[in-house]
């Protein structure tokens, strides 16, 4: 996620911070300092109030790392991977490198969340009774009582049956367990879930209709973000699942076009660019790959010095970022192609080439398909 720093590593998942969850951290140490405590307390000073707001909001951010976490390392138990953690203004993301490719994983992965912050809330409960029993300063019963009530918040929110949610997940897990059906799972566990995210705003709405501004804003951001959130995941696991089954040697395009080595710049434009109409060409060396030339390639050398410069002086090399192979999967490419900023991958078997795959041709298959399937 852009903007986001890392602030730690756990078991090789790396925990990152969104620069969002700062405006997160300074309303709810606010909201605490100026309203909650004061009502409650107004006998402990505003020093103190502070310190606690902070405190909580800080507690709160740990609790959602311990969340995140337990749903990181079952899956990376169960073979799902999960390589970030990213902390963000309505909470946390753990980033799945693939979707679980069964029911019961799905349901797993989903239900170590909701019951790491179950288990937190017993953990701050009993740390609660224990301040009291010891007869430390109320504050720190006072704190941890309050963490108690917002991890059971927490827990009960997540439960909700509204994907992505993980009690939409564990909804996906179940309808898909006994239909077999993933799209139909994932289609319905959406649906809900953009109903309550339309729920959710509709409350925000009312709230700050009736003067409770803040907590209205809050609720109908909350509401916004799980619609927009059910749409793209259900989106991304329609994709998942396409690409999961198809392979590359099925899916590339064979009649790859390459320019020799020697070529002039000047006569690949007008031989090559101008004439095949695309902006990446394999460098071949006595029909072994060498490299790749595309439009940005061109453009850093001067028009003068065309004629006397060959291709193969300024063609990207080749690294594991743009090479794949006919036996894996698009989807396991597919982040190649988005993140090595040609939009391309030579797929080559024995250092030969034998076809491309580009960005284009993914998002062409997939519109395709979802137009001759309904899926919007």
């Amino acid at each position: 996620m852009k903007g986001s720093f890392l602030i730690g590593t756990i078991k090789g998942i790396r925990i990152e911070i969104n620069i969002s969850w700062l405006a997160a951290f300074l309303l709810i140490s606010m909201t605490l300092a100026t309203g909650f405590f004061p009502a409650r307390y107004p006998d402990w000073g505003q020093e103190i109030y502070w310190i606690l707001g902070a405190s909580v909001a800080i507690l709160m951010l740990l609790s959602i790392i311990a969340h995140e976490l337990s749903h990181s390392l079952v899956a990376n138990r169960l073979g799902v991977g999960v390589k970030r953690i990213t902390l963000f203004i309505f909470g946390g993301i753990a980033d799945l490198e693939k979707e679980p490719d069964s029911p019961r994983k799905e349901f797993l992965v989903a239900i170590a969340g909701p019951m790491m912050s179950l288990l937190l809330v017993v953990l701050f409960r009993g740390l609660g009774i224990a301040s009291e029993t010891l007869l430390l300063p109320e504050y720190f019963a006072v704190v941890f009582l309050y963490l108690s009530s917002i991890n059971l918040v927490l827990a009960v929110f997540n439960m909700f049956p509204a994907f992505p949610l993980d009690g939409g997940r564990v909804l996906r897990a179940a309808i898909w367990h006994f239909t077999g059906n993933l799209h139909k799972a994932t289609r319905i566990a959406s649906t809900i879930g953009q109903w309550f995210g339309y729920f959710l705003m509709f409350i925000g709405l009312t709230n700050m209709f009736y003067g409770n501004l803040i907590n209205g804003l809050w609720i109908l951001f909350i509401g916004y973000f799980v619609v927009q959130a059910s749409q793209s995941s259900y989106q991304n696991t329609i994709v998942s699942d396409i690409f999961s089954r198809t392979m590359v040697g099925e899916f590339m395009t064979r009649d790859v076009v390459s320019i020799n080595r020697a070529v002039s710049v000047r006569d690949a434009v007008e031989e090559y660019f101008f004439r095949y109409k695309y902006n990446v060409f394999p460098i071949e060396d006595e029909e072994t790959v060498i490299g790749l030339i595309t439009i940005d390639n061109v453009k850093r050398i001067p028009k003068e010095e065309w004629g006397v410069t060959t291709v193969g002086s300024i063609a990207t090399e080749l690294g594991e970022g743009l090479v794949v192979s006919t036996d894996e999967t698009v989807s396991n490419v597919m982040s190649k192609i988005f993140s090595n900023h040609i939009g391309r991958v030579l797929v080559m078997e024995e250092d030969r080439l034998v076809g491309i795959v580009s960005r284009t041709d993914i998002m062409n298959h997939l519109r395709i398909y979802m137009q001759l399937n309904n899926i919007k």
